[in-house]
């Protein structure tokens, strides 16, 4: 009886060993399955900045304005501004858009607007767990491939393409809109033109405060030249060259921040005169 009973201590102490043991490597699994497999949420998440200039390759700079996507239709919209260069202003420009999941496969692109600077692009069947996204901005251009002297075939004409850039958004960083449409050209170049207005409005608000900044710096010179001249009445001779330097030093400077002001004034004037051709042109876009 004692021999059964230890037979059953013995056999009840190894399962309870064994069970123990599944509980310990399940934990320590669970704590450490996203050091092994790499924690999806702590990757490092890719996205190119919006509103920050990117330079494409000596060929000018990029911005991107908004990236937006819907989900529930697959579509992405990406508004960017390229600045370019004189060795792309001939030049004409392609994208082509792939998901992480996919890198191989090319998403349908479309150019649904352009001008001298401004793109939209739309790309179409983008996954709802696109991850990253990925878009590429190419130049193409006519190349003509010279044959090699003993080469007897004759010249052939083709078509060379350059990446410039290659432009990403993150799933956890995208602007999304479940509103997200295609528009009109029109409606496009309606949106282009306020956003120059804005942004003109902007500059302008910039300047001003710049000229604030400057009169409140023009105040302190003249209020201490004011100082610096009564000093002069109780200083000796060699006192007095030295107040005499700082005082003209003082009055050079505010010569240069009154030119300063008068400069931003001028640009002032002529931004307000482009806003007001701008509203017109967008008053006759709309019409």
């Amino acid at each position: 009886m004692k021999k059964q009973t230890k037979h059953i201590t013995e056999g009840t102490s190894k399962k309870y060993l064994i069970g123990l043991s599944v509980m310990a490597m399940a934990l320590l699994f669970f704590l450490f399955s996203g050091f092994i497999f790499g924690d999806e949420d702590q990757s490092k998440v890719q996205q190119t900045p919006v509103n920050e200039p990117l330079n494409l390759q000596g060929s000018g700079e990029l911005t991107i304005k908004d990236w937006v996507y819907n989900p529930t239709k697959k579509l992405m919209v990406v508004t960017i501004n390229i600045n370019k260069s004189t060795a792309l202003l001939d030049e004409s420009l392609s994208f082509t858009a792939q998901e992480k999941e996919h890198p191989k496969r090319d998403l349908p692109t479309h150019v649904e607007y352009n001008d001298e600077s401004r793109y939209v692009i739309s790309i179409q069947q983008v996954s709802p767990s696109f991850d990253v996204l990925a878009l590429d901005v190419i130049k193409e251009e006519n190349a003509m491939l010279f044959p090699e002297k003993n080469d007897q075939n004759p010249l052939k004409g083709g078509e060379e393409k350059k990446e410039l850039a290659r432009i990403y958004t993150d799933q956890r960083k995208v602007e999304m809109d479940k509103q997200l449409n295609i528009l009109t050209e029109q409606e496009y170049e309606v949106a282009a033109v306020s956003e120059e207005i804005e942004e003109a409005k902007e500059t302008i608000k910039e300047k001003r405060e710049s000229i604030q900044t400057i009169d409140e710096r023009i105040k302190e010179i003249d209020q201490k030249i004011v100082e610096l001249e009564s000093e002069l009445l109780y200083e000796t001779e060699e006192e007095k060259k030295n107040t005499e330097a700082r005082i003209n030093h003082l009055e050079n400077e505010k010569d240069q921040s009154n030119q300063e002001a008068a400069e931003h004034e001028l640009t002032i004037q002529t931004i307000v005169e482009k806003i007001e051709m701008l509203e017109e042109k967008r008053e006759m876009i709309s019409n």
